[in-house]
């Protein structure tokens, strides 16, 4: 197939089609263990993270989010950021030869997060509206068969809000009233999604960054459980470093200091 000719096909959708918090196509005989397998292969690096390119591509995708008329379903964002970051992990922009390609990275990428999770689509004319000029259709579909290529496929991004689902069912302390669960499952994805454009977010993996957000969530909208819940996020094996991830989310979000003794 031309790299042109290339777009997801509707027959296509259901293969595509996905949850940011539930990633598999299948459910796994053990989730969290396949979830922890496959974040490594997900998950930026630092040096990505604090590129220029990230910076402008980054800058691009707030701007359509929060773009008034034009804003993007913040979960499309919020994937599209997670494309832009692993693609950068792999590969380098010419921003100073090119300095308008972190902005189609940006834009196919918004483009393929739309496609993967079935919104409604936006108009890629629309969100260029106040650019100098402005990237066609079959150029944008060229960069998202690039961007695929660099994830070698893997569109099922894991991300930290695949994680939410097991640390609230495995730690979160009786008794759960559902709306109080809610609530707190709620604050973690703003929390997660506000702080995602944060360079030092890839310092910590999918799986930390969502034990810091919950309990950075509980510790607004339910204090009272939050020695329990803090007792069982770290009994967890696999989290060792909830405490310096919490240091950093606590520049947006205050709560009092964990401790995980």
């Amino acid at each position: 197939m031309a790299t042109g000719d290339w777009e997801l096909r509707e027959e296509d959708a259901s293969e595509y089609e996905f949850d940011l918090e539930n990633p598999f196509t299948s459910p796994a005989d053990e989730p969290i263990a396949s979830l922890l397998e496959a974040e490594g292969h997900h998950a930026p690096s630092v040096s990505a993270a604090a590129s220029a390119a990230r910076r402008d591509a980054a800058g691009f995708i707030s701007k359509v989010r929060f773009g008034g008329e034009l804003a993007v379903n913040p979960r499309v964002a919020y994937l599209a950021l997670n494309y832009v970051d692993r693609f950068l992990s792999k590969n380098q922009l010419p921003c100073e030869q090119q300095p308008w390609a972190p902005r189609l990275l940006a834009i196919s990428c918004l483009s393929l997060a739309a496609k993967m999770q079935r919104v409604a689509a936006f108009s890629i004319a629309d969100i260029q509206r106040d650019e100098e000029f402005m990237f066609d259709a079959v150029t944008v579909r060229r960069m998202e068969r690039v961007v695929l290529d660099a994830l070698e496929w893997r569109a099922r991004s894991v991300t930290p809000l695949a994680f939410l689902g097991f640390f609230i069912s495995a730690c979160y302390p009786p008794p759960r009233h559902p709306l109080q669960v809610a609530a707190v499952k709620a604050r973690a994805v703003d929390i997660l999604l506000r702080a995602q454009p944060e360079v030092k977010m890839a310092e910590f993996s999918p799986s930390v960054a969502a034990a810091a957000a919950l309990l950075a969530a509980a510790g607004e909208v339910t204090a009272a459980n939050l020695p329990v819940f803090q007792a069982g996020v770290a009994a967890c094996p696999f989290v060792n470093s909830v405490s310096t991830i919490l240091q950093t989310i606590q520049l947006f979000f205050p709560l009092a200091p964990f401790n995980p003794y």
